[in-house]
């Protein structure tokens, strides 16, 4: 691999299910998998800082606090994981597994999505198990979330995409259907809120925009010709925007990370291919560096495959600026 990237040391031993940066703190990333483990590492020291194994089963996700972290998962609970990292707390429960956590900071609120159908709504500041302090019935299992602002995008089971502002949570802004045609991986809110991205288990992307939807378009990527004119096709698992320059990269189980333009609807680099899924990405603060899971997602089957690693990629300043228009 490229002197620009170093593998993380100490990585989890079974499947990675996210990974995130700390919105402000560059060193700071926050690491879930399915060993019940949530980890904390500094990536500037390539250290292990602190775990917990709080969860009795695989955690699915993750969320930095405005102090401290968040994490749910199969065993249907939500936990809180304090300031100094070195206590957890249950914040509350669903009634089926929590698949998507996404922490608003300008009030304080953490969503849990859920297999149970619903969203929730957990005041972050109350440090016991509570009631939430909302409870919304959606039509279908939770996916995936995105939140920027006061916003939250939510993809479900069925191709339904739903978005919402967190201060009027009652009812959704928009409800449309994905115009992908197989389920959604992955769904991230543009850092200007114009709109989302979301990927799908069959190779494409889309990018939609809100309120202007003849604007909207959608992609094939991850893909690996196969001979006699067909296609390998790769499920493309994660999505993160790069937040300076608002273009953003995808993962794919073909274990590659590509670059992409929005604007331009261009693909501004592919890099080398990592050693099996990339499950997650996700920039750091700064946007100077990008973490890159690579571990094995199981759309083979059960198989041997190579061990499961983090990536820290050094991104240089001109690597993710879009390029100018032509006239």
């Amino acid at each position: 691999m490229s002197s620009k990237q170093f593998e993380l040391s100490r990585p989890p031993g079974d499947g990675i299910s996210r990974i995130k940066f700390h919105p402000t703190d560059n060193s700071k990333l926050l690491v879930s998998s399915w060993d019940k483990q949530v980890r904390l590492y500094d990536t500037q020291k390539d250290q292990l800082t602190s775990s917990h194994q709080g969860h009795q089963a695989a955690v699915l996700d993750i969320a930095f606090g405005n102090e401290g972290a968040f994490s749910g998962g199969l065993d249907r609970r939500v936990l809180a994981w304090d300031s100094s990292f070195s206590q957890t707390t249950e914040v509350g429960r669903h009634d089926g597994e929590v698949s998507a956590l996404e922490f608003v900071p300008m009030n304080g609120i953490l969503i849990s999505g859920s297999w149970d159908r619903t969203l929730r709504a957990w005041d972050s500041r109350v440090q016991a198990a509570a009631s939430p302090v909302a409870k919304l019935d959606v039509e279908e299992r939770v996916y995936s979330m995105s939140a920027r602002g006061a916003l939250v995008a939510v993809a479900l089971a069925g191709r339904k995409i739903l978005i919402y502002d967190t201060r009027r949570f009652e009812n959704p802004l928009e409800i449309r259907e994905s115009s992908l045609k197989f389920p959604t991986r992955c769904i991230k809110l543009m850092p200007d809120c114009r709109g989302f991205v979301c990927s799908s288990v069959e190779g494409r992307v889309a990018v939609e925009y809100l309120g202007i939807e003849k604007s909207n378009y959608a992609f094939k990527c991850h893909r690996q010709a196969a001979g006699d004119n067909t296609d390998l096709v790769y499920p493309v698992n994660a999505v993160a925007f790069h937040p300076v320059h608002h273009t953003f990269v995808t993962g794919g189980s073909d274990g590659v990370v590509s670059l992409w333009d929005p604007d331009n609807k261009k693909r501004l680099k592919q890099y080398q291919a990592y050693p099996t899924s990339i499950s997650a990405l996700d920039f750091n603060a700064s946007g100077s560096a990008l973490a890159i899971a690579s571990s094995y997602t199981y759309d083979e089957g059960e198989k041997s495959h190579p061990p499961d690693s983090i990536w820290i990629k050094v991104i240089s300043e001109n690597e993710t600026k879009p390029k100018a228009k032509r006239l």
